[in-house]
């Protein structure tokens, strides 16, 4: 089955966000993590404002527990330069108490800062032995091909691990991305789940959001998720959900473990806005396989979306 892996983004995004403003209810939320048995942590170093790697370390040894992921940031021009990277991932371990994490990711893409330079500055650190695996997140399929070949020629630890959006309304990366991390066996970790709360609110809520909320404060989310043809599937699939008994966000989850394009190795990152949320997540997640009906509503939302559907990178 999918692993299920926990996003500990915080604050930095909006209030709806998973809030982690002291370390004792951060260690409430660890230790609901160990009851259902997850092992793996992501964080960056700019979620909530570079507090979430800080609020980690304060939770050593429990944190430590857990196999910890983080991000040396990108997008920006020279924000992947050697020394930036090196810098970021020193204070990423300084926060974090950590002497190595797992996987060490470039947050996304630098295209001005040659790719050689990048892979060169990420294997000295893996040498070091500041961290297991090496991920990439964010970037085109090109760029993972280049990016693999200049680690595979310079004998530089190979990226093992892809983090993008992916959810049952946004599949692009299933049929433009997948095929090609099959090939260099990368493992695929899906952000973003939920669409922002797409298949975890009502539709009325979705076209009119809460001031604070994610759907509120983040126009990328309400360019991607909210049109009319969007809002039309959504509530088709509600009402199958319906007849069935299930919430749109349990079968959600319930799709990616069961009936979805991930694989073993593979994850879904999750995150929600409180311990309870969090549970209920949890929960979905360990149960069975989806009503027949169901699955079938699935795919017709996305044959009903594909020609909308917004890229699998920026």
């Amino acid at each position: 089955m999918v692993k299920t892996i926990v996003g500990l983004m915080g604050t930095s995004v909006a209030s709806g966000s998973t809030k982690m403003s002291t370390s004792a209810h951060l260690i409430s939320i660890l230790n609901l993590f160990k009851s259902h048995n997850i092992h793996e942590l992501d964080t960056a170093r700019v979620y909530a404002a570079g507090k979430s790697e800080a609020l980690l370390g304060e939770c050593a040894p429990l944190s430590h527990s857990f196999a910890i992921s983080t991000k040396a940031p990108g997008f920006s021009p020279g924000s992947l330069a050697a020394d930036k990277i090196e810098s970021n991932c020193n204070a990423s371990l300084a926060a974090l108490k950590l002497q190595k994490m797992d996987i060490f990711y470039f947050h996304g893409p630098d295209r001005q800062t040659p790719l050689e330079e990048q892979c060169r500055a990420a294997d000295k650190l893996y040498r070091e032995g500041k961290f297991k695996r090496f991920g990439v997140c964010n970037l085109r399929a090109d760029e993972v091909v280049k990016i693999h070949q200049i680690c595979s020629d310079k004998g530089y630890v190979l990226p093992s691990v892809y983090q993008g959006g992916f959810n049952p309304l946004q599949r692009r990366a299933e049929f433009e991305l997948l095929p090609l991390l099959r090939k260099l066996e990368m493992n695929y970790y899906a952000f973003s789940p939920l669409g922002g709360g797409y298949f975890s609110k009502p539709v009325d809520e979705l076209r009119d959001p809460p001031k604070g909320t994610r759907m509120d404060e983040m126009t990328v989310f309400k360019n991607i998720y909210i049109n009319e043809t969007s809002l039309e599937l959504l509530g088709k699939l509600t009402k199958v959900c319906e007849r069935h008994g299930i919430k749109v966000k349990e079968a959600t989850l319930r799709w990616y473990m069961h009936h979805g394009p991930l694989g073993d190795e593979d994850g879904v990152i999750l995150g929600a806005s409180n311990v309870e949320q969090m549970e209920e997540n949890l929960n979905a997640c360990e149960n069975g396989p989806l009503p027949e009906e169901v699955v079938e509503s699935f795919e017709d939302m996305w044959k009903g979306y594909k020609e909308k559907a917004g890229p699998y990178c920026v």
